[in-house]
């Protein structure tokens, strides 16, 4: 999910979104894009589902953003641009959306896209029986109904900012009806979309396999006839592998290993300012965090600017909200000091003066179980007792839908508009609320913002949710760390884009 429709997201903070050092820019190649062979892309973990209906994980988007095209999309700027609609019209009261699709596009499997699609994939989304993370994005909108072959119209309560950005999202993403129905439960393992490459083979815990599409509608694309991703949870590894030429992209690189591949000539590498953010998620109908004294006292534990250094190299920034520094709705008065005196003081309040133990969920990669370590080390301080459990992410997203944790750490992607890195987290019963975390102020303040026209009202809402959060601490966010990509070279068309997340259509290989 990304987005921002122009006049909520004004041009200079589109353009924030953007910044960041490359030691080389992907050289503009003179020749003309040429067709074939297999580009080998390094992932950090596996895929957890290839239906963006049910997908929650951030590194399925890897995946589906190369599978599926949507309604429409962003540009790497952060304006929204035509995809699979090729324009749209909004009613003056702000109500109605009437999108005008493309002609002459079919899904993977031959079957056509067309309006009755597009309303079937809304249906789906919607139908609570379904469960879907996409439910609470889309609960402003009444309806989609097709009203001529490739026409639709979706109808709103009330006016609401982030529609269109959340429509160049995993809500936006067309399936083939046909497939949907063909595999059932299963549709996840066997995705069909009308993106630029198609599903053909999934081996769990090492390769997804793409073919290109051979009924794309963008003429002449995609270039490469093949996309495998591997998994290489080790990050040394995998740049390892870049460097020998196994692979081509890697989607990450170690943070201890960032400095010397800014300076690296045999690799072409991108850093940007992260847009999402990495937290601690509690379990607040679950003890021990039931009691928030005990969340707090977590909170004032951590020293956040220790963890970038010993575990990101100082190449991240220290978190204490949802919203990136580089979007609107960020504010540098939402912190809270690194304090074990008082990290002492709410145990006191919360009945536990001599501390606690919890237990905690995280991938099982290098990186993230050095980031485990070091809190633990740190909240020992204050004499509480963190228990590490690794886990693929599979396994923790099923926790987190079950509720079958007190605590797991997590990360998230990020997107334009500041609603989508909120609503569904924040709001009882939301789609991503994993903390089972309820409060009516902070809904009346989430569905307020949605409603708000202007930018300025909007910031100040979400400011104080931000606030609120910091005292409540259903999660505590941790660390903004680095969106990098590295290519090697003779990799040609590759587009970065700040979420860091890899769009493989336009990319072409140097052949000899």
């Amino acid at each position: 999910m990304r987005w921002i429709p122009g006049r909520f997201l004004g041009a200079a903070a589109a353009a924030a979104l953007v910044l960041g050092t490359a030691s080389a820019a992907v050289p503009a190649s003179a020749a003309a894009p040429v067709h074939g062979g297999t580009l080998n892309v390094g992932v950090f973990s596996d895929f957890v589902t290839l239906d963006p209906m049910a997908s929650g994980a951030v590194i399925d988007r890897e995946a589906l953003l190369n599978i599926y095209d949507s309604l429409v999309q962003y540009t790497p700027t952060g304006t929204i641009a035509p995809d699979l609609a090729t324009s749209w019209s909004v009613s003056k009261n702000g109500l109605v959306y009437t999108f005008h699709l493309r002609h002459g596009v079919t899904f993977q499997d031959g079957t056509p896209f067309n309006a009755q699609a597009v309303v079937f994939n809304f249906n789906r989304d919607v139908n609570p029986k379904n469960a879907s993370p996409r439910a609470s994005s889309l609960a402003d909108v009444t309806s989609a109904k097709a009203v001529g072959p490739y026409e639709v119209v979706y109808t709103l309560k009330a006016p609401f900012a982030p529609f269109l950005g959340i429509m160049a999202g995993r809500a936006g993403m067309m399936a083939s009806p046909a497939a949907v129905k063909k595999y059932g439960a299963q549709f996840g393992q066997h995705p069909v979309g009308a993106g630029p490459f198609a599903f053909s083979s999934w081996v769990t815990g090492e390769s997804l396999t793409l073919n290109a599409n051979p009924h794309y509608w963008q003429k002449g694309k995609p270039y490469v006839s093949q996309v495998v991703f591997h998994v290489v949870s080790d990050p040394t590894v995998k740049l390892q592998s870049l460097e020998t030429g196994q692979l081509q992209i890697i989607d990450s690189i170690a943070p201890q290993d960032i400095s010397s591949a800014q300076t690296n000539k045999s690799i072409v590498f991108h850093i940007s300012p992260e847009t999402g953010w990495t937290a601690m998620f509690f379990n607040t109908t679950k003890a021990p965090f039931t009691n928030v004294h005990l969340r707090e006292a977590v909170n004032f534990a951590l020293n956040r600017a220790a963890l970038n250094k010993v575990i990101y190299f100082n190449h991240a920034q220290p978190d204490y909200q949802q919203f990136a520094p580089s979007s609107w709705a960020y504010s540098k008065s939402v912190s809270t000091p690194y304090s074990i005196a008082d990290a002492k003081a709410q145990l006191k309040m919360a009945g536990d003066p001599n501390g606690f133990t919890f237990t905690i969920l995280g991938n099982n990669d290098p990186t993230t179980i050095q980031e485990l370590q070091a809190i633990a080390s740190q909240l020992a301080q204050a004499g509480i007792t963190m228990k590490i459990q690794l886990v693929d992410a599979a396994s923790d997203s099923a926790a987190l839908l079950s509720g079958d944790f007190q605590a797991s750490l997590d990360q998230w992607s990020g997107r334009y508009d500041p609603d989508q890195n909120s609503y569904a987290f924040d709001v009882t019963g939301g789609s991503f609320n994993y903390a089972r975390f309820s409060n009516p102020n902070v809904d009346k303040i989430l569905n307020t913002a949605r409603l708000a026209q202007s930018q300025a009202e909007r910031k100040t809402l979400y400011i104080e949710l931000s606030k609120i959060l910091l005292q409540q601490d259903p999660y505590i966010f941790l660390l903004y760390a680095p969106n990098d990509v590295a290519l090697a070279h003779g990799v040609n068309g590759f587009t970065y884009f700040p979420d860091g997340l890899l769009r493989l259509g336009g990319v072409w290989l140097s052949h000899g």
